[in-house]
């Protein structure tokens, strides 16, 4: 059996076994989330969000939308793992940073409070 004829045979095979592979798992998104980071951001995301006073009425003065906080700020910022207490009972408190933006919030069991926002 000549090299081109097995080519063609593993390429025949590669491209089936990847239709099955797109056919069993369809569009479902995979995430990666194994850095403290991305973990505590994952988690975020599938908890409701809650605004304190003093953050309503910080993102009244800086003129920003709690969409904009939730969708961007939230999703796209880095924890800031010393100023945080990651450990704290009963709802861990984080500090994140997007740009310029500085975001408090304690993660509870069921819910995400956003307790300022500098």
């Amino acid at each position: 059996m000549t090299f081109s004829k097995r080519l063609r045979l593993y390429l025949i095979g590669f491209f089936i076994g990847l239709l099955f592979i797109l056919f069993i798992f369809g569009n479902k998104v995979f995430t990666w989330s194994y850095l403290p980071n991305d973990r505590v951001l994952a988690e975020i995301k599938t908890k409701p969000l809650k605004f304190s006073d003093q953050s309503i009425h910080s993102l009244k003065f800086r003129k920003l939308s709690p969409n904009f906080i939730k969708n961007t700020v939230l999703s796209k910022g880095n924890i800031n793992f010393k100023k945080s207490n990651a450990q704290a009972i009963p709802c861990p408190y984080y500090v994140l940073h997007y740009e310029d933006i500085e975001v408090k919030f304690t993660k509870c069991k069921d819910t995400v409070v956003i307790n300022s926002i500098n």
